[in-house]
């Protein structure tokens, strides 16, 4: 009978303690949660700013949201680039300044057909908006609007273009778009909209007869080519592309092109006639324009050149 309640005791004594160290383990599990849930991701993800505490709480679920909201983007972005890096896909811009033979190289790229999906200087559009709006080019603003602009199009995202180009696009559609004609991806049949009668375009394709260009087809024939190129001789702080270089859904990959300044200042001669009048005065009776700004771009160029060589 003893035997009998002894046992009967050490059995509630056991249910005891293990209804004890389950409460122990359950609050332990859910410290563990909330400390891995509110610390872990946001340290590794760099968002643990977003969501300052309140006596050891979260202040509202709005913010979780919007962090839980931006981490998401971060992993998408992410995968975005890691599916990038398997396919192959190539984000190339080629730089250079005028006369450096930038439309030639360029050439190498437009006609890879259907890999490639290649623009001819959009910035013109950029460079022209701010210089009518500003009466002269402010550096600063121009190199951040380059920026944004070339970032977008590289993702295929025409929008912010758009606001540049003159007159503005109605629906998306436009028919002054700088040299259309000089980048192929914007000719091909599966972006040529029909003509329309009386509507002049400036710069039409030569291939095929085309009418207004219809940004949204641009847009998502951009989507389907398997590498993406865009030469520019406006950008002129290489500082400021940084972005390009470290955003996680590109892959830029950069091309300086350098050519002898003396060579540059031949072919501009040429080419820019009457600007360059007193050089070809100099050329003709051997006197050196006085304060010119040629004069001083071409020794400054002459300069950086002899450091890179």
């Amino acid at each position: 009978m003893r035997i009998k309640y002894t046992i009967s005791i050490v059995f509630f004594v056991t249910l005891v303690i293990i209804e004890k160290e389950n409460n122990i383990i359950s609050r332990v599990s859910d410290k563990l949660s909330l400390k891995q849930a509110t610390q872990t991701p946001l340290q590794h993800s760099g968002l643990s700013h977003i969501l300052p505490k309140h006596n050891g709480s979260l202040t509202s679920l709005s913010k979780m949201d919007s962090a839980f909201m931006l981490m998401k983007r971060r992993l998408e972005n992410y995968s975005e680039h890691q599916g990038a890096v398997r396919s192959g896909r190539k984000h190339i811009l080629l730089l250079a300044t005028t006369r450096t033979g930038s439309s030639f190289v360029g050439e190498f790229f437009n006609q890879q057909g259907d890999n490639m999906f290649y623009l001819f200087e959009p910035l013109w559009h950029v460079e022209k908006m701010l210089t009518l709006e500003t009466g002269g080019t402010n550096a600063t603003v121009a190199a951040k609007a380059y920026r944004d602009v070339l970032q977008q199009l590289f993702l295929c995202d025409f929008s912010l273009l758009e606001s540049f180009i003159e007159p503005l696009p109605v629906d998306h559609i436009t028919t002054a778009l700088f040299r259309r004609e000089s980048s192929s991806s914007l000719c091909e049949e599966s972006v040529c909209s029909p003509t329309i009668k009386g509507v002049f375009e400036p710069y039409h394709c030569r291939t095929r007869r085309c009418g207004p260009l219809n940004l949204t087809m641009a847009s998502e024939s951009c989507l389907q080519k398997e590498h993406r190129a865009i030469k520019s001789v406006r950008v002129r702080q290489l500082e400021t592309l940084r972005p390009l270089a470290e955003d996680p859904r590109l892959d830029v990959k950069f091309i300086q092109l350098v050519r002898d300044p003396r060579a540059v200042l031949a072919s501009r001669m040429v080419a820019f006639e009457a600007k360059y009048k007193n050089w070809k005065q100099w050329a003709m009776d051997g006197d050196v324009p006085l304060d010119d700004d040629e004069v001083r771009k071409a020794e400054r160029e002459l300069r950086q050149h002899k450091v890179v060589c």
